[in-house]
């Protein structure tokens, strides 16, 4: 990559720093969950193990997501699942997960975004806007 960022596939060891960003990640966004950091570990553990899916870290930051068919078509879909960096670190993450799902045979990556900055990033990368995400709580 050229960056000098070093990023590598996550270990267990790596799930409570992952926590910790995911909590960081959730404040900068202003996110409409509170994190549970059980359950937010438990998955992160669960992609870690699991085939279809993938952790990537650097040293302050981290790319998580999973790939698999969808309902409109049987053909391999990559989405991130949570995506934050500290470190500047966000388009070397980014890039180590596109070659990762491409090495899987995605057809398409789906990445999340509270517009801005990392949506003009996108942008840039190629991703387009294709669905907005909303949000309702149930009381």
């Amino acid at each position: 990559m050229g960056t000098g960022v070093v990023i590598r596939a996550a270990t267990e060891a790596d799930i409570p720093r992952c926590v910790d960003l995911v909590e960081a990640l959730v404040a900068s966004v202003g996110g409409p969950q509170r994190v549970c950091r059980i359950k937010t570990g438990e998955t992160f553990a669960g992609l870690i193990h699991a085939p279809s899916g993938a952790v990537f870290v650097s040293v302050g930051g981290f790319i998580a997501g999973q790939i698999g068919a969808t309902v409109v078509s049987p053909d391999p879909v990559a989405w991130e699942l949570g995506w934050f960096a500290r470190d500047r670190s966000g388009m070397a993450l980014l890039a180590t997960f596109e070659a990762w799902a491409k090495e899987r045979g995605a057809c398409m990556i789906k990445m999340s975004c509270a517009g801005g900055a990392v949506q003009r990033l996108l942008d840039r990368r190629g991703y387009a806007v294709a669905e907005v995400q909303m949000f309702k709580a149930v009381v």
